[in-house]
């Protein structure tokens, strides 16, 4: 009999283990003692528990994740829990850190050609990570990938999916015995808690080609227009980083917001108030003061918001109310109620936590992702579920286990007679995602202040209370209107007083407990009051106001804004704020998203010369598109061949462009506003005649850094003049984030330093610099500010960050010298080419044949003939 070695034999028993782990539900009529005892050690136990040999590998994206998961999974459970974890056997659980693999960094990932293949690479930080999963994978029989539940977490599950399928064929090509197909599964779950996680298996399924697809088709569209836009910026506007589909329409919203508030003019209108006092002859020791009483209608005549426009029409209507007779002409009461807030989404989490904790949209995703993985849970389990969702849909256990806490704590008429339910209002919403809210009812923040860290417990206890408070009843507010007035009905005042009389919801917030006591004692001495009594007018003084301009978008409202339009998607929103910032298209200040020069600059080139695909419309109606792709209604490649056959000429039509007559272009529409940050003291026809030499005209130019505002006799050999300013010192609002403010008065010489030497402060394209006499220049520092920089600061700052400049004598007597007296620089020959949308350069010997040429081109850059002509 032929003998066996060892190893071979060792693979021989882990495959057929393999195979029993994953068909015994098919052999239980197997009688086991048929079977030797060594091969038996590869099949699983049938008393299950930790000796099965059955194994099984779980894939998460996150290693705090993971280690809840395999707590969750090797640990002991209830008695209905036992058997899933028993048929698990033992498990191991990694995480993928994110994506596995991603698109190539280059032009060509994705090709239009070849029905838009997409060429995937494995990063270098990845790799390690991979080779640890596929190590896993050898040990295993059965692979569940546990990435997050939306698109993004379905296709970094299809990655893993992929990267393992290859792995696996490549071994079998090797002819290793060990090779076998692997049984992967895709599980997903909403909140990491042991029950969901245990619940999640027994709904295992196959990566959904749909969402995969949908992602496939976002990502070849992110990456046609971002590799194909952003050169035509680098070449066409120098400075600016890049452009996106979703994040140019975002940059557009701000920069329209930004254009409506200069274009803004204020409306004056005016408004009367006055005390009234009402003395009570029933009590006489009452007295009821009535603070700000609107006037309303004055001269028998009913006064609108700009019915007062003028100051002397305000002082007339106030003399009205000061020589009448006023009385109590009417009481009302009434009662409203307020429901309370719809369960949160991704873009109601960030409005919220901009307005109430003035976190940024960055920011709140960083502390939800902490609260969601259990970051700061003693239990080990998620504080939250999944926070990148649009859905409003409560799941039916949340709801019971809600009602029964507030019925339990507040009462039975704290409860609706029937549970809330919510469908959402935004674009493109995903209904079957459940809303942001506690993974336990339980948890309430009171008992986590001092386990959380500040900021991960206020947005908590946002999170906790909205979502209780959500199928609580309603809060019901008592309102007491009173009407005051002459006896011919000529002069109206109106006041009211108002106060919770149930608090429903809002017994959450105790804030404004006390305040609210107070405000019903007084409602109900005022509901005493009979019409009839007279009052006693004072303080009549007219009130100027004027109209304001929409205000900048901050943080949370340009989500909401995102998501009216149905742009972008709630995985998106944060980052396209971050990309944006770090672009320095826009800033923040104070709280609110100001755009800069270069962010305007780039905008108004979009959308002249690609006014499409900027359009809100369009980026909507792209964003549907793909919702239709995953749910198998369109066909990804059918969507990306439309926008490809429109775009791709789009590009190549800009590109045959001259800057020159771009920069015309943009200077054009930009107009006035270009240097309406200067605040020149021109004439109306002539606002942009240049201060410095006043006989040419300011206007947009590039340099190889960014735009800038100069003379139109800037570099002029006959009538030269060097006046240039950065275009965020004079355009528009964007002079409010400039480093340094403009100011004619700070050119000049500063002073001189100890060793004699003149030190002047400049004003260039880049900025205010320092010059001193020998050559050293040095830009000058934010800390620093031109009109009253020292001659001591200035030599710090010339000796710390100085470089030596050559002037045009000496750069004129250097050239000279290298070369020789009226002898020309020569340059050597070359061969010139574009490729991929990137010129390219190959020195050759000037007696090349134009057939060598293009052999020299094709064995340098793997270019074909048609691409190097």
């Amino acid at each position: 009999m032929a003998t066996t070695s060892r190893p071979a034999w060792s693979r021989l028993v882990k495959r057929i283990g393999g195979y029993w782990g994953r068909n015994q539900h098919q052999h239980r009529h197997l009688n086991l003692s048929l079977i030797p005892n060594r091969l038996l050690v590869a099949c699983p136990s049938t008393s299950g528990g930790g000796d099965s040999g059955f194994s099984t590998l779980v894939v998460v994206e996150s290693p705090t994740k993971a280690k809840k998961v395999a707590r969750f999974l090797n640990g002991k459970g209830e008695e209905h829990e036992e058997e899933i974890l028993r048929s698990l056997g033992r498990v191991e659980v990694l995480a993928s850190y994110g994506h596995v693999r991603d698109l190539e960094g280059k032009p060509g990932a994705v090709d239009p050609a070849k029905e838009f293949e997409l060429r995937w690479s494995v990063s270098p930080r990845a790799k390690p990570r991979l080779e640890a999963i596929k190590q896993a994978a050898s040990r295993c029989d059965r692979i569940l990938l546990a990435t997050d539940p939306d698109r993004e977490g379905e296709g970094i599950a299809w990655h893993l999916q992929e990267e393992l399928e290859k792995w696996v064929k490549a071994s079998k090509r090797g002819s290793k015995l060990d090779a076998r197909d692997l049984q992967i599964e895709r599980i997903t779950f909403n909140e990491v808690t042991k029950q969901a996680v245990l619940g999640s298996l027994s709904e295992s399924r196959d990566v959904s080609t749909a969402l995969v697809d949908a992602y496939r088709a976002r990502r070849a569209l992110d990456h046609l227009v971002g590799f194909n836009l952003s050169p035509v910026l680098w070449r066409k506007l120098p400075g600016s980083k890049s452009a996106g589909r979703v994040q140019s329409a975002a940059l557009r919203m701000i920069c329209e917001r930004d254009e409506e508030i200069a274009k803004f003019v204020p409306q004056e209108y005016w408004s009367v108030k006055c005390d009234l006092r009402v003395d009570d002859p029933a009590a006489p020791d009452a007295r009821h003061t009535f603070e700000g009483a609107n006037l309303v209608r004055a001269h028998g005549e009913k006064l609108g918001k700009f019915s007062l426009s003028r100051e002397d029409e305000a002082l007339a209507a106030a003399r009205s109310v000061e020589e009448s007779e006023i009385f109590l002409t009417r009481v009302k009461e009434s009662v409203s109620r307020k429901s309370p807030r719809r369960p949160l989404t991704t873009s109601t989490l960030q409005q919220l936590a901009s307005s109430r904790l003035g976190m940024s949209a960055v920011e709140t995703m960083m502390v939800a992702q902490k609260l969601y993985e259990g970051d700061h849970s003693s239990s080990g389990e998620g504080l939250i579920t999944y926070m990148r969702t649009d859905g409003t849909y409560l799941s039916p256990s949340f709801i019971s286990s809600a009602r029964a806490f507030v019925g339990e704590k507040y009462g039975e008429e704290y409860l609706p007679e029937k549970p809330r339910m919510f469908a959402s209002k935004s674009k493109n919403a995903q209904e079957a995602h459940e809303a942001i809210r506690p993974t336990s009812v339980k948890a309430e923040p009171a008992l986590l202040v001092n386990k959380l860290e500040p900021k991960a417990w206020k947005l908590y206890n946002l999170i906790w209370t909205t979502s209780v408070a959500c199928q609580m009843s309603d809060t019901r507010i008592k309102t007491l209107s009173f009407e005051f007035g002459d006896e011919d009905a000529s002069i109206l005042l109106r006041s009211s007083a108002s106060a919770v009389v149930f608090p429903g919801h809002q017994v959450l917030n105790k804030e404004k407990e006390e305040e609210n006591k107070a405000n019903l004692r007084v409602l109900e001495s005022l509901s005493k009051l009979e019409p009839k009594l007279r009052c006693l007018a004072s303080n009549h003084e007219p009130s100027q106001h004027f109209t304001s301009p929409p205000p900048k978008f901050s943080d949370g409202s340009l989500v909401k804004a995102l998501e009216e339009e149905g742009i972008g998607r709630p995985s998106t929103y944060a980052p396209i704020i971050k990309v944006l910032t770090s672009r320095n298209y826009i800033v923040r200040r104070s709280g609110r998203l100001i755009p800069t020069a270069r962010g305007h600059l780039v905008t108004t080139f979009l959308r002249h010369y690609f006014e499409k695909y900027v359009d809100y419309s369009y980026t909507s109606d792209m964003e549907e598109k793909l919702d239709k792709v995953s749910n198998n209604e369109l066909d990804w490649t059918f969507l990306l061949t439309n926008f490809w056959s429109s775009f791709e000429p789009n590009v190549s039509d800009v590109l045959q462009i001259r800057n020159r007559v771009i920069i015309d272009e943009l200077d054009s529409i930009l107009g006035d506003a270009l240097v309406s940050g200067l605040e020149l003291d021109n004439e109306e026809e002539n606002k942009r005649r240049c201060p410095s030499c006043g006989s040419g005209t300011l206007g947009l130019k590039l340099s190889r850094f960014g735009g800038f505002v100069g003379c139109s006799n800037y570099g002029s050999k006959t009538n030269e003049c060097n006046f240039g300013v950065p275009l965020d010192m004079c355009f528009g609002s964007s002079k409010n984030i400039a480093t340094h403010s403009f100011d004619p008065s700070a050119v000049g010489v500063v002073g001189q330093d100890g060793d004699g030497r003149e030190i002047h402060m400049k004003l260039g394209p880049y900025g205010y610099y320092i010059q001193r006499e020998d050559g050293r220049v040095a830009s000058l520092p934010r800390e620093y500010q031109p009109t009253t920089l020292t001659v001591e600061e200035a030599t710090v700052v010339l000796n710390e960050k100085g470089k030596f400049r050559k002037t045009k004598e000496k750069k004129k007597a250097s050239d000279a010298g290298s070369r020789g007296a009226g002898e020309k620089k020569k340059a050597n020959p070359f061969i010139a080419f574009m490729q991929a949308e990137k010129d390219r350069v190959v020195k050759a010997n000037p007696d090349k044949t134009w057939q060598e040429c293009l052999k020299i081109i094709a064995s340098e850059y793997k270019a074909s003939a048609s691409e190097a002509q």
